[in-house]
């Protein structure tokens, strides 16, 4: 079953039961799909409808911050709820641990050493992610990882 049809299924399974949270995101989810689609001026693949999946994700990470800074905190646990429908939709994503194990490993294979080697680590962690992993959760824990070695060499 495509992506798009599970989304269609799930929201008249949500409709049914009366989860208006669920059939609400998933609207909008389809929206925000038939949007892309109309500006790429052909239907989306399931590669491309998860990266729409993932930006919604990211707007709603983004509003989260922006809601607690503010002491919403209601809305920010209704987009917290509304992440968890999202989630449902896009490949497991990888726990702390394999996030760190795998920027080490990365790390490793590219031989990082300064900050400079960045911009090889990144573009590397992103591809060996593939999707499951916060691109800023990739970001910060590759620069955790570049001070920890270029400091292990400054102490050498």
């Amino acid at each position: 079953m495509s992506l798009i049809e599970r989304l269609n299924e799930d929201m008249k399974a949500a409709m049914r039961s009366g989860d208006n949270r669920r059939r609400d995101v998933i609207r909008y989810l389809r929206s925000a799909i038939n949007n892309a689609a109309i500006e790429k001026r052909e239907d989306l693949t399931d590669d491309e409808i998860e990266g729409v999946i993932r930006t919604q994700v990211k707007q709603r990470r983004d509003s989260i911050e922006l809601f607690r800074k503010g002491d919403r905190d209601e809305l920010a646990d209704e987009e917290e709820a509304q992440i968890a429908v999202l989630l449902d939709y896009l490949p497991a994503q990888l726990s702390h641990e394999e996030l760190v194990e795998l920027v080490r490993k990365t790390a490793d294979d590219l031989q990082v050493s300064t900050p400079k080697d960045m911009s090889r680590l990144m573009p590397a962690l992103v591809a060996a992610a593939a999707g499951r992993a916060d691109g800023r959760t990739l970001s910060q824990l590759a620069k955790e990882e570049v001070e920890r070695r270029s400091a292990g060499l400054a102490s050498s």
